[in-house]
């Protein structure tokens, strides 16, 4: 009998399938009061340090931006090896379509000085030294970095919002009065 009224309920409520959508549109990056500053994530990371990492929203000033080997590097800090140091690694394909344009010049235009957030997982990564020889040494030091893949991770704000690139636009409506 159980059957049977399952059966009935199938054929009476056909079930509904859902077209998808054309292009999904990434969630938009926001920040409140709840993004992670730099030194909470390098003292999480650190804590969490080697099994696993902090995810998130960070908010952070960029003050110095480096390049090496077709990575570009935002640093929270003027000197990346400061121990508070909060580091976004990219791909240099990334950083031009973000920076608009290729090189270190155009990366450093664009986001020095800039507050940024970005979406993804902090973590600490053992930085190794090379001798002149090109050979490793053994001394080494650790920095947290949110490493991205995609533009769509970072965003620049101004003036508490974010910049007009479509994923960043902040959604619903504002409210006035009480």
């Amino acid at each position: 009998m159980m059957l049977l009224s399952a059966t009935l309920l199938l054929l009476n409520n056909p079930v509904a399938t859902a077209t998808s959508p054309v292009a999904a549109r990434p969630r938009p990056i926001q920040c409140s009061d709840d993004c992670i500053s730099p030194v909470e994530a390098v003292t999480f990371a650190s804590y969490l340090a080697p099994k696993a990492g902090i995810a998130g929203t960070f908010r952070m000033e960029v003050k110095a931006v480096g390049e090496q080997k077709g990575f570009y590097y935002l640093n929270s800090e003027a000197d990346y090896r400061d121990r508070n140091c909060l580091t976004i690694a990219m791909p240099a394909a990334v950083m031009a379509e973000l920076a608009g344009g290729q090189g270190l010049a155009a990366a450093e235009k664009r986001f020095t000085g800039q507050t940024v957030l970005v979406r993804g997982v902090a973590q600490r990564v053992k930085i190794g030294f090379f001798g002149d020889d090109g050979k490793p040494t053994d001394k080494y030091y650790y920095q947290v970095q949110v490493r991205i893949g995609q533009a769509e991770q970072l965003s620049v704000t101004r003036a508490g919002l974010s910049d007009d690139r479509s994923l960043a636009q902040p959604s619903g409506a504002v409210r006035s009065g009480p």
